[in-house]
């Protein structure tokens, strides 16, 4: 028999100090081995013989004996067995574990790369294949300090016909196991193949013992780009200090792994996690005028942290990190690229395409201002001819055509952009000009946070007056008394019936500089007051329109109140709400939606991945509710709020839009981030101990609230009874330790600049903290991000409901302004508003963010849930409780919407019924779309 060989990588032998790594993986194919230039065909068993002319590199012992050698690039161990013990006879306690492999031959940037599989199938020729290797918990091999590995791997008989191209593919697989080894808790794997595939999962079938899960979702490099195997856990979850001894080093290996050592440029099959500030929004080498500040790093712009991806700088300013171009993406991780089978079902995909397919072209179209209502109208009857009017031009891209399905209707050679009538104009194309409507969208619409119960008459500010003129507000008793059912101010106020939406602080620093930008931007800061009827529904009693001093001139505060229909003060108050509208998409755009949900989560998953093993069960518990998240994350940075991108476009603050963010982060709480306490926050709810949960809502029909509340305490039960079976008393979350770096990594790095003030966060001293932390978390992927995203076409698909650019102030009475807006109020709203380049581009990224996608998973569904990854039948138990609320719940919103004269507020003038919070749990249908309804588990567009 042949001396037999096991070479090991360079890269484990330094990371582990020098040891042969327990990682190490033997091919048993002699024939397959081969070097590639100075960097081996990492861990493969080779006969001695073909190692001949580089014997330089090898010393010799006796039968029996091993020698360990290093070169610079690779290290191998070489063992000569005795005669004797060449062939070894089966042992009486091995047996034959059964199990089955699943998984995707998919490329990881491109699903359609079928030619990547005559790849796989030549190197399946060269018996270059896909190994597997068991690792035992309970027995440690001395020599390596990890788990021992059974004797021979197995391998997947590997065929390019036996599944889809991007579906699912199953395998059998046959594993030799010593019943000495206890029981097999991990699997290693290497790829030996030419391009990766996705692992979904593996199921080994143990005699007397039944079936043990791993849950895998995870991309397997080939060989070659990374040359660690793969450590695949079972789905049985462990605490840091209850691991069994054969997983330990193994579990910390991995993570390691994961943390990377925060230098070079990563690579797509990196699977490192680290921090970095936003300094790739800008483009200074393209264009000084898309320089952009950094965001994050300084006490001025305060900012989360996104994922590294360590590109060079830029050329003209070093602090600034260069950018990719379309259709390359930004690097992530790529277990955060989840497979879709279809581009047209994947969000961030889509988004980039349309803002570099389409966006450049949309304003050849139109280079005009709408003219009336009636040619807004035309966008959903008649569509218009796509800017790019071929087929051919589509195919030409790297990306495949059906990355902006559903926007481009496939006609041969002409197709056209059709839009679907958004709710808001569905059952009355007039609606959105109601008063009570406007009022009704502050707690039912797609910005349901920001309305607060008002304190304290007149409101005031507390910016700097010398800078930005008087901090109280101009609003007196007189403007809103005549509309307060025979109430004072002051009564009103006690009695807790006046609101306010106030957008004063927000915009006011950056007025002046935004109304700069072009003759064609005219931005106020806006506060709007609010009246609860003795009906229950709100009505608009006041809005103020503010301007700082400029240019010598005294700061500006002008206050109008509604007025009777086709009358001059009507005309002036739609105007207003326009502007009040104007500072409501804006910030919805760059703090309700990008900031309070994608952006804050973005560290916490990088934590999660950081400091929390697989095994851990809080990453089982959070993990489903990360799902494309970091993806859509780079799609946003790379098209959506970069410099130029579709929101400076868009909304009218233009290049300071994400600036105005990062002000807004400033006065941002984790603690504050859960629906009650946001709700006590703003004075929207109050404590009362005879109330549902210990809450009385100021309002009682607020949609948002109602809905929500029920869904928070619903998560917070899972939750706590989740967290409950691994946490029996607070020592027990001191002592794990994975935990607590998780949390102090959150705090102090993926949110370091707000460390310092401890009124921001949780102790995490106790098993109520925790709770509340993982609940806030999964509120924010979840509820809140459904809340304040998926109704966007529903309210903001129609352009005067929630125009996003102001474009010209309010005229003064005497101007030739004034007579145009008496002669035509409606006109003059137009050409205030969007033009059409605008109000089309917004339109159509709106509707591809509120679409739900085909593979949505919904709270409250096993399928994509915590229970894929966790074999445990309390927690089944438990998950079944959470889903059977879900179903209730959407019970419970169905009656109240169904109740009109009690709930006026859930469908108001516009008629659309709240279904935003509608969790959808009970809906297994797998169609997408435009639906207005469904709670995700994660905010994956």
């Amino acid at each position: 028999m042949d001396a037999m060989g096991v070479l090991n990588n360079t890269n484990l032998l330094h990371r582990r100090s020098g040891q042969v790594s327990s990682r190490r993986f033997l091919v048993s194919n002699p024939a397959a081995w081969c070097f590639w230039g100075e960097r081996p065909n990492p861990a493969a068993h080779f006969p001695l013989h073909l190692l001949k002319n580089k014997s330089s590199m090898i010393s010799w012992k006796g039968q029996g004996q091993s020698s360990l050698q290093k070169s610079r690039n690779f290290a191998f161990k070489i063992v000569i067995p005795h005669p004797e013990t060449s062939t070894r006879e089966e042992a009486p306690d091995d047996y034959y574990i059964n199990g089955e492999v699943v998984l995707q031959k998919v490329s990881l940037l491109n699903l359609t790369d079928y030619s990547a599989t005559l790849l796989d199938e030549a190197s399946e020729l060269m018996r270059n294949r896909v190994y597997l290797q068991l690792v035992s918990s309970d027995q440690i091999d001395p020599e390596t300090g990890s788990g021992k590995t059974t004797s021979e791997p197995t391998y997947l008989q590997w065929n390019p016909w036996d599944g889809p191209v991007a579906g699912d593919t199953h395998y059998r697989v046959k594993f030799k196991w010593d019943a000495s080894l206890g029981f097999p808790g991990a699997f290693l794997i290497k790829n030996m193949h030419a391009r990766e595939f996705f692992l979904k999962g593996v199921t080994l079938f143990i005699p007397g013992q039944g079936k043990v899960g791993f849950h895998c979702n995870s991309w397997v490099s080939p060989s070659r780009v990374d040359q660690n195997d793969r450590v695949f856990f079972s789905n049985k979850s462990f605490l840091p200090e209850q691991t069994p001894v054969g997983l330990r080093r193994l579990r910390e290996l991995d993570l390691v792994e994961k943390r990377g050592d925060g230098t070079g440029e990563r690579k797509v099959p990196d699977r490192i996690y680290d921090y970095d500030v936003y300094n790739d929004i800008g483009e200074p080498d393209k264009d000084p005028e898309l320089r952009r500040e950094v965001l994050g790093g300084s006490k001025d712009f305060p900012y989360p942290r996104r994922c590294r991806t360590g590109r060079p700088p830029t050329k003209t300013s070093p602090e600034f990190e260069s950018r990719v171009s379309f259709p390359d993406v930004n690097f992530i991780p790529p277990d955060e690229r989840f497979p879709h089978t279809d581009y047209s079902d994947f969000g961030a995909h889509i988004i980039t395409a349309f803002a570099n397919m389409i966006i450049p072209t949309l304003a050849t179209l139109f280079d005009y201002a709408y003219q009336s209502f009636q040619e807004i109208d035309e966008l959903y009857i008649k569509g218009f001819v796509s800017p790019l009017n071929s087929r051919k031009r589509l195919h030409a891209h790297k990306s495949p055509l059906q990355i902006i399905q559903g926007i481009v209707d496939a006609a041969e050679d002409n197709p056209v952009i059709h839009f679907l009538r958004p709710q808001i104009m569905q059952a009355n194309e007039y609606a959105w000009r109601a008063d009570e409507e406007f009022a009704r969208q502050t707690l039912a619409g797609v910005n349901p946070i920001v309305i607060e119960c008002l304190q304290k008459f007149p409101p005031s500010s507390s910016l700097d007056e010398k800078m930005y003129g008087p901090q109280e507000s101009a609003i007196t008793a007189q403007h809103i008394e005549k509309n307060l059912e025979g109430l004072s101010v002051d009564q009103a106020v006690t009695t807790q019936r006046l609101f306010i939406v106030d957008y004063y602080d927000a915009f006011m620093p950056y007025i002046e500089r935004v109304n700069k930008l072009s003759d064609d931007v005219k931005m106020y800061a806006s506060r709007a007051l609010l009246f609860l009827t003795s009906e229950g529904i709100l009505i608009p009693v006041a809005i103020e329109l503010c301007l700082p001093p400029t240019d010598g001139k005294e700061a500006v505060r002008k206050v109008f109140t509604p007025g009777s229909d086709e009358t001059e003060e009507q005309a002036l108050w739609q105007l207003a709400k326009a502007h009040a509208k104007v500072n409501d998409a804006g910030f919805h755009q760059l703090v309700s939606h990008w900031l309070r949900s994608h952006c804050i989560t973005e560290p916490i998953i990088i934590a999660t991945h950081r400091q929390l093993s697989t095994m851990h069960p809080l990453f089982k518990l959070l993990h489903p509710h990360f799902l494309d998240t970091m993806d859509i994350n780079q799609a946003a940075r790379q098209s959506l709020i970069n410099a130029g991108g579709v929101i400076e476009q868009g909304f009218t603050p233009g290049k300071y839009s994400s600036e105005i963010s990062s002000k807004a982060y400033k006065n941002w709480k984790f603690n504050e981030q859960g629906l009650p306490n946001d709700l006590l926050k703003r004075g929207m709810a109050v404590p009362d101990p005879k109330a549902p949960h210990g809450l009385r809502l100021v309002i009682e029909d607020y949609p948002y609230a109602v809905d929500g509340l029920e869904i928070w305490f619903a998560l917070k039960q899972w939750v706590s009874d989740y967290l409950s079976l691994y946490y029996k008393d607070f020592e027990s979350i001191k002592r794990d330790k994975e935990l607590q770096a998780w949390w102090v990594e959150i705090v102090n790095v993926g949110h370091g600049d707000l460390k310092d003030d401890p009124t921001r966060w949780y102790n995490m001293d106790s098993l109520d903290d925790l709770v509340e932390i993982v609940t806030t978390i999964i509120w924010t992927t979840s509820a809140h991000h459904a809340a304040v995203n998926f109704g966007q076409y529903s309210y903001g698909g129609y352009m005067p409901n929630m125009p996003t650019m102001s474009r010209r102030f309010i005229p003064e009475k005497g101007t030739p302004e004034y007579e145009e807006l008496l002669r035509n109020p409606d006109r003059y709203y137009l050409e205030t508003v969007s033009t059409p380049t605008q109000a089309t581009l917004i339109v159509a990224v709106l509707e591809i963010l509120s679409k739900h996608s085909n593979n949505e998973v919904y709270l409250g569904q096993v399928q994509g849930s915590t229970m894929d990854a966790a074999d445990d039948s309390r927690v089944e138990e438990a998950f079944e409780n959470f889903a059977a609320k879900m179903v209730k719940i959407e019970k419970d919103i169905l009656e109240r919407n169904n109740k009109f004269e009690v709930y006026k507020n859930r469908h108001g003038p516009a008629k659309i019924p709240y279904t935003l919070l509608y969790p959808n749990t009970s809906d297994l249908s797998k169609e997408g779309g435009l639906t207005g309804k469904g709670v995700p588990n994660s905010i994956s567009i």
